[in-house]
């Protein structure tokens, strides 16, 4: 047997250089060893200053000591990415040379936004995004990065100069601190982050996630309680609050006293405060009270795509229902994308709106079916193909379901356009009464997603959905104009009002 393939990944960062050794299987990857050095390659540079030669000295040393380690581990590749500190450093081949000199290893220098990406790549693998969006935020030495997407796809990315290093540097807030220089701080990251949260708010998302050493630092120091699948899966909840307390706390201390109370490294404790304020700064522009941090970063994210590139990550085939519904889709040459959209949206709302419907994980998955199979009557005749879908979906043999069950995603696809679920239908009538509440329910979320990719477009990149007694609020946020879904989802909706017995508003995320 052939041996699992090897990468060593290494992130040359303006606080830190790190490495882990990642040896593939086939459901991904293990991190077989790890090294982290925390260089400081910004120190005394950054803002267009040079590289300094001590910090040369250290960056060469570092990873001279790195590449030994990846080629005792004999690995197949060495992927070195630089990011902020030396993207910037005027004396950069300088540096440069003498790692592939002295180290062997050859440094690629990113751009922001291929460091956002990486970034991206990493926390998808890590975190469930449960078909939500999500504002990703990495707090690196030099720079910034900030990230809102799903899990399958990216919506924006900006990499602003607010790293830690950075800013300790330029408000001397690498010791005690004085309140004057903290609010100096948070007023020119406020400023310069306006335009870039004005734009994250706009587009619209469901949760924070904090990647990188000084996030998950903070969260480490100023945890909520630990929830115990939180911590199984490398996550810990950081309120604002406490993130708040916290800085009011390190602005009182000098480096020396930060690092004994807190367990930190001196070059740590030194970066934590302006890195702090950055983080909450952005939390406060964008409203919102907590997030997520996760141990995933760059260097995971270099795997990732290696991964990819090499084919080596494969999807899974998936069950017997949904080949059997996959094969009958691509049998009836349904309009794929618009189907896929149409079960995403579904989705969403179903997982939303949990509290209305309380339908489970099974009700879930009819919802999916039927979504993907509610046009495939139109390989009959569009004139009624709702009607021509129900017969295809209720007689095609699909594997895996039970009769009645079929009837359920039959049913649902049925009714996703046109007259209602009614007991003078005899296929809606032979269903016993808590599935015809099934399908009453899924029906009526099904008719708005369909409504929602009424042009075909993808022209609604999600929505977001947000219930209480008496109003169940839909939040298009669009990534195209979105009139004509907009008009079609409000009509559609009425069946859903009177199912849930709640009051309907739509708005478009501008």
């Amino acid at each position: 047997m052939a041996r699992a393939y090897r990468i060593a990944a290494i992130d040359v960062g303006t606080n830190s250089i790190h490495m882990i050794i990642a040896e593939s299987h086939r459901h991904g990857y293990r991190v077989i060893d790890k090294e982290r050095e925390m260089v400081q390659l910004g120190r005394g540079s950054l803002e267009g200053r040079p590289l300094t030669d001590d910090a040369i000295e250290r960056g060469v040393a570092t990873l001279r000591k790195m590449g030994e380690i990846a080629r005792r581990w004999n690995v197949d590749d060495v992927v070195a990415v630089a990011t902020s500190a030396i993207r910037e450093a005027p004396n950069r081949r300088k540096f440069l040379s003498r790692v592939q000199k002295e180290a062997g290893i050859q440094v690629r220098v990113i751009s922001g936004e291929e460091e956002a990406d990486l970034i991206n790549r990493a926390i998808r693998s890590a975190v469930d995004f449960h078909g939500g969006t999500a504002l990703a935020i990495d707090i690196g030495g030099g720079s910034v990065e900030l990230i809102v997407g799903t899990s399958e796809e990216v919506f924006f990315t900006r990499s602003e100069p607010l790293g830690a290093l950075r800013m300790a540097q330029r408000f001397e807030l690498q010791s005690k601190s004085s309140a004057e220089q903290v609010a100096a701080c948070r007023t020119a990251v406020r400023k310069a982050l306006k335009k870039s949260l004005a734009r994250v708010e706009s587009l619209g998302f469901d949760f924070v996630i904090g990647s990188s050493g000084t996030i998950v630092t903070l969260a480490d120091l100023a945890a909520d309680q630990p929830d115990e699948s939180a911590v199984a899966s490398g996550l810990k909840w950081l309120s604002r609050r406490k993130l708040s307390a916290l800085i009011d706390e390190l602005t009182s201390l000098d480096t020396e006293e930060r690092a004994r109370k807190y367990g930190l490294e001196e070059r740590r404790a030194a970066t934590l405060l302006a890195g702090g304020i950055v983080l909450e700064q952005i939390l406060l522009g964008v409203k919102k009270e907590k997030l997520r941090a996760s141990d995933a970063a760059l260097r995971e994210g270099i795997v990732e795509r290696a991964l990819e590139e090499r084919r080596i990550v494969k999807t899974a085939s998936g069950s017997v229902r949904r080949s059997s519904v996959l094969t009958l889709a691509e049998r009836t040459a349904i309009d794929d994308v618009h189907a896929n959209q149409v079960a995403r949206l579904a989705l969403r709302i179903f997982d939303q709106t949990a509290a209305l419907h309380d339908l489970g994980p099974a009700e879930r998955e009819f919802l999916e079916y039927a979504a993907i199979l509610h046009e495939v009557g139109t390989h009959v005749s569009f004139q009624g193909h709702h009607k021509h879908s129900y017969y295809l979906i209720s007689h095609a043999g699909l594997k895996g379901f039970t009769t009645e069950q079929v009837a359920v995603v039959a049913n649902v696809a049925r009714y996703y356009r046109k007259a209602t679920p009614d007991l003078e239908h005899q296929n809606f009538a032979q269903l016993s009464k808590p599935r015809q509440q099934v399908v009453m329910k899924l029906a009526a979320i099904l008719r708005i997603a369909a409504a929602l990719d009424r042009g075909r477009r993808g022209a609604v990149r999600d929505i977001a959905v947000a219930a209480d007694k008496n109003v169940v609020r839909f939040t298009i946020r669009p990534r195209d104009d979105v009139d004509v879904e907009f008009e079609t989802a409000v009509r559609k909706s009425k069946y859903f009002a009177s199912v849930f017995e709640r009051g309907v508003s739509f708005e478009i995320a501008r």
